[in-house]
């Protein structure tokens, strides 16, 4: 089982999407000298029908980046809420924040949180206000800390 530490959890960033705004910045850049080569040349048809590509390309992954960009938007915020939940557990048991695990990124129902030796489990609230932490015990006590 997986833990992940503060450290992991504010510093989690998504290279898939920095991949996408490099191929889209990218496809915009050959773009935009594809058309100024067919404006200098305008009897070859091969530059236009290379911007016609390279525009079609460039929808095509915008498109893309559009459709995941809800979904990414609610991890992100998921995730910035199991830093406050950590920062806040800190506070509460009076523990260093360094000694807080959590097995998942994201704050949902059920998430184990390691604090010092022992493991809890986190019961949410329907409005995800409130919470209440009650003991488990690991039945693989092979623990993987992701720091």
């Amino acid at each position: 089982m997986n833990f992940y530490g503060i450290n992991y959890l504010q510093t989690q960033s998504n290279i898939n999407d920095y991949l996408k705004y490099v191929i889209i910045f990218s496809t915009l850049f050959v773009l935009i000298v594809v058309f100024s080569l067919y404006m200098r040349h305008r009897l070859q048809t091969r530059y236009r029908d290379l911007t016609i590509i390279a525009f079609l390309f460039l929808l095509f992954v915008s498109g893309v980046q559009y459709a995941d960009y809800a979904n990414s938007e609610n991890i992100h915020s998921q995730s910035s809420q199991m830093v406050n939940f950590v920062t806040l557990l800190s506070k509460e048991k009076n523990v260093s924040i360094n000694d807080i695990y959590s097995s998942s990124v994201q704050l949902s129902d059920g998430v184990i949180v390691k604090v010092n030796d022992g493991y809890y489990r986190v019961n949410l609230s329907s409005d995800q206000n409130t919470y209440n932490l009650t003991d488990v015990w690991l039945t693989n006590p092979e623990v993987n800390i992701i720091k």
